[in-house]
C-alpha cells in the first residue's frame, strides 16, 4: 500500500476509534485519566465534541483514501489536525508542567502521524502544472 493511502487509513481509523470510544463511553475514558465526568450536559458536550468531531475527521480521511481526487486534501487534513493536537498537547504539557505515560504516548502517536502525513504529502507532490 502506498504511503498516502496507508497514512489516511491509519489516521482515519485512529480518529474513528477514539471518536467511537468518546461517543459511547466518555465517562470511562475520562475516569482512566483520573477525571470525573458528571452526568448530563458535561458528558453530552464531551460526546459531541470529542466523539462527533473525531468521527467526522476519521470519516473524511477514509473517504479521501478511497477517492484519488481528494487524497492530497485528506493528507493536508491529517497533517494539520494531528499536528495541531500534538503541538497543543506539547504546549499544555509545558504550561502545566505535566507529563506521564499517557500524555507522552499520545504526543508520540500524534506527532508520528503528523510526520507520516507530511512525508506522504512530500512523496506525492505534483509537478508544476500537473492537474492529475
Amino acid at each position: 500500500m502506498r504511503i498516502d493511502k496507508a497514512g489516511l487509513l491509519v489516521g482515519g481509523l485512529g480518529f474513528l476509534g477514539f471518536g467511537l470510544l468518546m461517543s459511547v463511553a466518555p465517562q470511562a475514558v475520562m475516569a482512566s485519566l483520573g477525571l470525573t465526568l458528571p452526568d448530563g450536559v458535561p458528558t453530552t458536550e464531551i460526546r459531541a465534541f470529542y466523539g462527533g468531531l473525531e468521527l467526522a475527521l476519521g470519516g473524511l480521511l477514509l473517504a479521501a483514501m478511497m477517492q484519488p481526487a481528494y487524497r492530497r486534501a485528506g493528507l493536508w487534513l491529517g497533517c494539520v489536525s494531528y499536528g495541531a493536537v500534538a503541538a497543543t498537547r506539547a504546549l499544555g504539557m509545558l504550561i502545566d508542567d505535566s507529563g506521564g505515560s499517557f500524555l507522552l504516548s499520545a504526543l508520540a502517536v500524534e506527532s508520528a502521524l503528523a510526520l507520516w502525513f507530511a512525508l506522504a504529502l512530500r512523496a506525492t507532490a505534483r509537478a508544476p502544472g500537473d492537474r492529475g
